[in-house]
């Protein structure tokens, strides 16, 4: 399944908020919440309180008979861990093999950290999505922030800032701050390239993880620096005309996706697919019909397709929206040079 969202007893492992521009996200999964709720009625909702206990490793036999020395002594794997997920009915789950050097943090004490860090209290209702992965193996959740409001010549375009969660149980997924801005009327994620910017702030499941979180506050602290030149950026932005039979658009789109060497004729009709697409979503209520046929809505509707309209799977499309790194993001940065040169 691509969104890799734990399935329990029939049940999602998901909540989210829905009502007025929130939507129901587009697997369809999970228990929709009205409007934002708190920490503790997320997690109740998406089943994703659950506790994580850290055990050694025995060898076992191929029918399930741990292994014994002659004097009765249990074979154990020193150099190994591993994560269980302790069960309501009593059982266990097993999610992964770790290091020794691997420390749990429980999901409620990640979000916790997540609330501490952008001054929320435990009974706030900021919490937007909370969900499990893998078989219980990671953790996500969203955390709503205040909202920033450009209006530049009457244009409203509400940029709402978000502090994105995350957190594994296998030993392989760090736990991580993400600080994104999200248009409001269509959810997307923008990153525009402040390159020497940290949105992101990541700690490893081990012995320091405490004092390593303690300094995760300094991600807000960017992001809110970010968010102001953000504004003046999308200010400049929504002021470049990009009329939808320019030649601005085809020269904003080409940059971005290019025509390759030699193109064949399968990469021709590709690239011409996403050109059709682009300013399908350019010409639509959520970009250039609201806002106006400017270079502010060009970018987002290019950002639109990178983030939902590629085929790709949902987790992967998250993950390379965050990823300061990725190709979709150096794509989104191509967008934006070429928009405002």
């Amino acid at each position: 399944m691509p969104h890799e969202i734990e399935i329990n007893k029939g049940k999602a492992r998901m909540a989210y908020a829905l009502g007025g521009d929130r939507k129901a996200p587009w697997h369809r999964l999970g228990t929709p919440m009205a409007g934002l709720q708190t920490m503790d009625a997320m997690l109740q909702a998406a089943d994703a309180d659950f506790d994580v206990v850290l055990t050694r490793v025995a060898a076992v036999d191929g029918e399930g008979n741990v292994i014994r020395n002659p004097d009765g002594e249990v074979v154990m794997v020193e150099d190994s861990r591993a994560t269980i997920r302790q069960n309501p009915d009593g059982s266990f789950t097993p999610l992964a093999t770790v290091g020794t050097r691997y420390e749990v943090r429980q999901n409620r004490e990640v979000l916790e950290r997540a609330l501490a860090i952008v001054g929320a209290s435990e009974g706030d209702a900021v919490m937007d999505t909370v969900g499990v992965l893998r078989g219980g193996a990671r953790f996500f959740a969203t955390v709503e922030l205040d909202g920033l409001v450009i209006d530049p010549k009457g244009v409203n375009d509400k940029i709402d800032r978000y502090l994105v969660v995350s957190s594994g149980h296998d030993g392989v997924w760090p736990i991580r701050y993400a600080n994104t801005d999200i248009r409001a009327v269509c959810n997307n994620t923008v990153i525009l390239g402040l390159k020497n910017a940290s949105r992101v702030f990541t700690a490893r499941h081990t012995r320091n993880v405490d004092s390593a979180i303690e300094d995760a506050r300094e991600v807000l602290n960017m992001s809110i620096s970010w968010a102001q030149s953000f504004s003046k950026e999308a200010e400049r932005m929504l002021g470049i005309k990009t009329p939808m039979g320019g030649t601005k658009v085809d020269a904003v789109i080409n940059a971005v996706f290019p025509k390759e060497k030699d193109e064949t004729t399968r990469q021709k009709n590709n690239r011409e697919e996403v050109n059709n697409i682009i300013r399908s979503l350019y010409m639509n209520e959520r970009n250039g019909a609201k806002y106006g046929f400017n270079g502010w809505s060009l970018y987002n509707s290019i950002v639109e397709y990178l983030d939902f309209y590629r085929s790709v799977d949902s987790t992967s499309s998250a993950i390379a929206s965050m990823d300061d790194t990725s190709s979709i993001t150096q794509k989104k940065l191509l967008a934006h040079r070429a928009v405002v040169s």
